[in-house]
């Protein structure tokens, strides 16, 4: 049923992106329960050097990768690979700026902050990788992981599983010893990002390359989704700032830590890592996108909105797919890693 009211189409919209950034998680909670017993392959082990860590990070990703509800259950090779193909299509320009899934053959590849292994899946059925490490702080996404990889009778040998702290960032890989560093939406929610950055460049070989996202501020959510419609539209976040209200509308209002970055301020961190950087540019989401059709106009002319925001607006391009300072202009904030 279309929705003819703007306005109501927004809200309806960022519930839905709520709803879209648990519905991998929800889907693939449901398969792997449901799917012991069509298992094809054996199940990958995981390693656990996590020392027992239990930071309000751990415990929130935890708590929220496991949610059964009453959904169709994927259980087959070809719905993973489905789910692996709309989940790519729910972001503008998501799979061009990451670089998915690249030619590794021969390679090892890291994820960091793997999840349920939707890209780990990609990875080794797409990019050739020789072999592909899943790190991330929660037990239950790396066994959904591990699910996965049995059902697409993946080679344990080419698979690695590995449970980390959140208030130890230490990765348990020795030095020079990957390929390529995939890390998608996951240094924005750590206790630790400069130290995992610097992990992450002790690992990855001279020479070779990551590509990071992590949440953009210069942004159609940060400046027009939350200063405006959120904060100004809907008058909600009250005596917050725009940053604090933002960590309220990515990953749940529960969600204890959710940054956003500018492209300088993440390049910063990255070469105090020993890294090389580049901004590629920020990937859309629908909702973006939406709030752009229906409210960029109304937040430049509204006096309330503050300049910094309304600037923000003036200063993109005018097309379908809004570019600010010659980069998108999206959530998702993308940077190519380079070791020096």
């Amino acid at each position: 049923m279309a929705i003819k009211d703007p306005k109501y189409a927004i809200r309806f919209l960022g519930t839905k992106f709520l709803e879209s950034r648990w519905n991998e998680l929800l889907v693939l909670a449901n398969w792997g329960l449901g799917s012991l017993t069509n298992k094809r392959g054996n199940l990958p082990p995981i390693s656990d050097c996590s020392l027992n860590d239990s930071t309000q990070v751990t415990e929130f990703w935890g708590r929220h990768t496991v949610i059964t509800p009453q959904l169709s259950l994927m259980r087959t090779e070809g719905q993973d690979k489905a789910f692996i193909e709309w989940r790519a299509k729910e972001y503008s320009f998501f799979h061009e700026l990451m670089g998915l899934w690249g030619d590794h053959n021969g390679e090892v590849v890291l994820d960091y902050g793997c999840g349920p292994g939707t890209d780990l899946v990609g990875f080794l059925l797409y990019g050739n990788a020789k072999k592909v490490i899943g790190i991330d702080v929660s037990l239950k996404a790396l066994e959904f992981a591990s699910r996965r990889m049995s059902l697409h009778n993946i080679d344990m040998h080419r698979v690695e599983l590995i449970r980390v702290s959140d208030s130890q960032p230490s990765i348990p890989l020795v030095n020079n010893s990957v390929d390529f560093i995939y890390s998608q939406g996951v240094l924005h929610h750590t206790s630790h990002p400069e130290d995992i950055l610097k992990e992450l460049c002790r690992v990855l070989k001279s020479g070779k390359q990551a590509s990071i996202m992590v949440y953009n501020k210069q942004s159609a959510w940060y400046h027009l989704y939350v200063a405006y419609y959120e904060m100004v539209f809907l008058n909600r976040f009250k005596g917050m700032t725009v940053a604090e209200a933002f960590a309220k509308t990515t990953d749940s209002v529960d969600c204890p830590i959710s940054r956003c970055y500018e492209p300088e301020e993440f390049i910063k961190l990255c070469e105090q890592a020993g890294f090389k950087a580049e901004f590629k540019g920020g990937y859309y989401s629908q909702l973006e996108l939406q709030t752009l059709t229906h409210y960029k106009s109304e937040a430049i002319a509204d006096t309330s909105l503050s300049m910094e925001h309304r600037d923000f607006l003036l200063g993109l391009s005018k097309n379908k797919y809004p570019q600010y300072n010659g980069k998108y202009a999206g959530i998702g904030g993308v940077y190519i890693l380079e070791k020096s």
